[in-house]
């Protein structure tokens, strides 16, 4: 068990079994291992273990954009260890954006939920922004 002192979460306790392990890391924080909290469903926390305070909201974008898809590379399938697309869960970060919030869909965490190992991606396809508001 570990146990993370925050200021915005108070005291978390983790099992060593919930970290996520992304190896490739995320641009603009210098950590790999992160944890997923429930906030207010279907918003979750993605937290740096390794300095709490460093946390992001993010949701499966399914739910708000239900024709949202992409393919994955070779690489990203081996550096995710995955065999079926059943192990892989997708999320996107929540910024705030005028009035209200966005997703960023051009750059979506997979995680494979059995291994515990996680990539942000960033998305060639230009449907997607880094801002698509969320009605």
């Amino acid at each position: 068990m570990i146990k993370l002192k925050t200021e915005r979460f108070g005291e978390i306790q983790i099992e060593e079994t919930e970290i996520i392990y992304f190896p490739m890391g995320i641009p603009g924080l210098p950590f790999e291992r992160f944890v997923i909290r429930e906030c207010v469903n279907p918003v979750k926390w993605l937290i740096a273990v390794d300095d709490p305070e460093a946390a992001m909201l993010i949701v499966s974008p399914f739910k708000y954009f239900p024709t949202y898809g992409f393919e994955l590379s070779d690489e990203i399938v081996s550096v995710l260890e995955a065999k079926t697309e059943e192990e892989l869960e997708v999320y996107v970060a929540l910024l705030k954006y005028n009035d209200g919030v966005a997703a960023n869909l051009k750059s979506p965490f997979v995680i494979n939920k059995n291994k515990k190992i996680g990539v942000q991606i960033l998305l060639e396809d230009e449907r997607y922004s880094f801002k698509e508001p969320i009605k």
